[in-house]
């Protein structure tokens, strides 16, 4: 009776999904070691030894997240939350160490805690667990009131560090939340229209302004078909008409280090020597590895120490140069691989809070992987997130597995519900 159970339990483990998260998180180890290979310290003071520490403490963390259950975790989501927005609160006053105008962390002794990182998973328990229990529509305005309450009181915290980049995490896992509980593709387009019309003010081809315009026109025509609030009809003209004018406004409220960084986006060889620096070292490396690359340990850029934030923002640009194109693919294949088995056990279950936490979950490990290797590339302005198991980080490292340990619990403790 108890080899059957066993043998049942283990049939629960999503082996694959196991099997590809040690597969980054091996080659996570490695890209750090080649990029901090230079630096002559005992291995036990490397940075390739901590971040096996921190993957180690993350697997004991995962595996005791699997066995929880899952009435256990719903229970949990307002302390956690509360708990979340007290260490947010806290780093404003105490942070540890500030790093180009932002305070993130709160310095430990033997470990630097950066908040923002347990507030991405305290939130979206919370969020998720409200949805499942509370679905949103456009048609009753007051379902969107508690989740814009608890977006809003995070997101502004983490926003004031500044910290930007993970502020915006906050938004992509309530716009998914909002989708896996009840809104439309209507519905979604109708949210981001605002933002997008803030973005396309500034394109200079007067053909894309105007087919632009003439798609808002018919999502207005549509929601007039779809019998839509009037008053929901009218803000959505209104912001998508005031969003143009509004985007010199967004731009004063950024900080000047953001600033910089859109300036250098757009321009990179504007500065090459300053804020362009990283971007263009970046692309240099990247392109410098071909098809197959340098070889481990073998690129010039990150030994000679040209690439900056080699073992951190910019592991994905050590990758590109020691393996290439061909490395990158790989990478890229894993990831999806990863994201793929991840998203599969929202299917397995009629829970909307597997569903939610599941979906959230991708999304956080999705957002990462798109800013930060599009930062690299030169496709977006340069940011702070790092990319998930590839990049050296404590809170980081600890966050993505916690967020595997969450996704299996789902997996695991779903078939017992």
């Amino acid at each position: 009776m108890k080899l059957n159970h066993f043998l049942d339990n283990t049939r629960r483990v999503d082996w694959l999904f196991l099997g590809i998260t040690l597969a980054l998180m091996t080659c996570g180890v490695c890209l750090v070691y080649s990029a901090t290979a230079s630096d002559n310290l005992p291995f036990y003071e490397t940075l390739w030894f901590k971040q096996i520490l921190y993957f180690a403490g993350g697997c004991v963390l995962a595996a005791g997240i699997v066995f929880l259950k899952i009435d256990w975790l719903k229970r949990a989501t307002v302390p956690l939350y509360i708990l979340s927005l007290v260490f947010l609160f806290v780093v404003l006053f105490v942070a540890g160490d500030v790093v180009k105008g932002a305070g993130r962390w709160i310095d430990l002794g033997l470990f630097k805690l950066q908040p923002s990182e347990f507030a991405k998973i305290a939130y979206l328990l919370t969020i998720s667990y409200w949805l499942s229990r509370h679905p949103v529509s456009l048609y009753k305005i007051k379902t969107f009131v508690v989740p814009f309450l608890l977006f809003i009181v995070p997101f502004a915290l983490v926003l004031k560090q500044p910290d930007l980049s993970t502020a915006l995490v906050f938004i992509a896992v309530t716009y998914v939340a909002f989708f896996f509980a009840g809104l439309t593709l209507t519905d979604m387009f109708l949210l981001a229209s605002p933002v997008l019309s803030v973005l396309f003010s500034h394109s200079q081809d007067i053909v894309f302004q105007v087919l632009w315009g003439l798609l808002i026109c018919a999502v207005v025509f549509a929601l007039v078909r779809r019998r839509l609030p009037k008053v929901l009809t009218v803000l959505f003209l209104a912001a998508n008409i005031l969003a143009g004018y509004a985007s010199s406004m967004a731009w004063n409220m950024l900080e000047p280090h953001q600033q910089k960084r859109v300036h250098t986006f757009l321009d990179p060889t504007s500065d090459p020597k300053g804020d362009g620096y990283q971007v263009l070292q970046s692309l240099t490396a990247i392109g410098s590895g071909g098809l197959t690359g340098k070889g481990f340990g073998q690129g010039t850029q990150t030994n000679l120490a040209f690439l900056p934030e080699e073992h951190t923002d910019f592991i994905f640009s050590v990758l590109g140069e020691q393996f290439g194109f061909a490395g990158c693919l790989f990478i890229l294949s894993l990831y999806t691989l990863f994201l793929w088995r991840a998203s599969s056990t929202c299917k397995l279950f009629a829970d909307p809070f597997i569903t939610l936490i599941t979906m959230g979950a991708c999304t956080i490990f999705l957002f990462h992987m798109i800013v930060n290797i599009a930062m690299t590339i030169g496709l977006m302005p340069v940011t702070g997130l790092p990319l998930p198991f590839l990049s050296y980080g404590g809170s980081f490292a600890l966050t993505c597995m916690v967020l595997v340990g969450g996704i299996l619990c789902m997996r695991f403790q779903g078939w017992r519900q």
